[in-house]
């Protein structure tokens, strides 16, 4: 019997040791990819520090979804994917969203932006949905210094989405913020990205400061004043106690693009009729008052100021009221 058993287990060696091998490089790799791709839902917080820039993940509370092959991947509408992403980050316009960008197209290769900015620290949060996932470059400068630069992937999701923020601190000086997206996902329709940068209310608050320093030591005459970061939209006063006479609004913009100043009876409640208006263009070096004159017929007066695209979250205004 003990022969017998051993001439069993004999012929079982010899048909299954031929089947059995090493592992090789091709599974290796496959890991590396799986954990490129998925991030540790046991990891609370990763940072990343790279040139003084800090990148911080902060997961949801729900598990890492399983990473999908790519030849099982759903599609999206390029409708659903900004909609995912504009939610992720808190985007109320889609369409618009400040200084920063939906990115649906990810499918036709990588995309860059450039644009100048006041100095500052810039939280910038980015996020991408649906599957793959996405190489970003967050690179800031000074004029006359070099450029300082972090490079992090960003997973994407189909199940939640994980927003990245990355703190870029520029000096207080003309700089210039640019954002390299080079994606890596299966085709059109199978993710997109977004990121937003919001400068520190702190430094939005020195902005404002700037834009009134600016007026210098002519506001004698003034009776009424008031400065604000422009953001999405303007930023309107209202007078209701001024008695009829003539006046004078002056602004002045501090950042970059251009703002309109229109100045009209108090609206009352309602939306006001603007009697004039006028374009201030906006500097970040040396920038200079536009005014609108107004004759009031009756009590109260309403003036606002209104920045274009080039200008929100980008801009800082000062306004000054004056009896002229």
């Amino acid at each position: 019997m003990t022969d017998q058993i051993e001439e069993l287990f004999a012929d079982l060696r010899a048909e299954t040791l031929p089947t059995v091998r090493p592992p090789g490089t091709e599974p290796l790799r496959k890991a590396v990819r799986r954990r490129r791709a998925v991030l540790s839902g046991a990891t609370a917080i990763a940072v990343l520090a790279v040139a003084g820039l800090v990148a911080v993940i902060r997961p949801a509370e729900s598990p890492m979804p399983a990473v999908t092959p790519a030849s099982e991947a759903p599609t999206y509408s390029s409708e659903q994917l900004k909609l995912r992403v504009a939610q992720a980050l808190d985007i109320s316009e889609p369409d618009a969203p400040g200084l920063g960008e939906i990115i649906t197209d990810t499918g036709s290769g990588p995309k860059q932006f450039s644009g100048a900015v006041l100095g500052g620290t810039y939280d910038v949060r980015m996020v991408c949905y649906g599957t793959g996932s996405m190489e970003v470059s967050v690179i800031s400068g000074n004029v006359g210094s070099e450029p300082a630069a972090v490079v992090t992937p960003v997973p994407c999701e189909n199940t939640r989405e994980t927003v990245l923020t990355v703190p870029v601190v520029l000096a207080r000086a003309s700089s210039t913020l640019m954002v390299q997206v080079v994606p890596d996902v299966a085709g059109p329709g199978r993710a997109a990205f977004g990121w937003q940068a919001e400068l520190a209310q702190s430094d939005k608050s020195y902005w404002q400061q700037q834009a009134g320093k600016a007026f210098g030591d002519d506001t004698s005459a003034s009776i009424g004043s008031g400065s604000e970061f422009l953001s999405d939209g303007g930023t309107g006063y209202e007078q209701p106690d001024i008695e009829p006479g003539r006046y004078r609004v002056r602004a002045v913009c501090i950042g970059f693009g251009t703002v309109e100043l229109s100045v009209g009876p108090a609206a009352g409640g309602g939306f006001p009729e603007y009697a004039d208006e006028v374009a201030v263009s906006c500097s970040p070096d040396a920038p200079s008052a536009g005014s609108v004159t107004y004759t009031a017929s009756s009590k109260g007066l309403y003036y606002d100021v209104t920045p274009d695209a080039g200008a929100r979250h980008r801009s800082a205004v000062a306004t000054v009221l004056e009896r002229y």
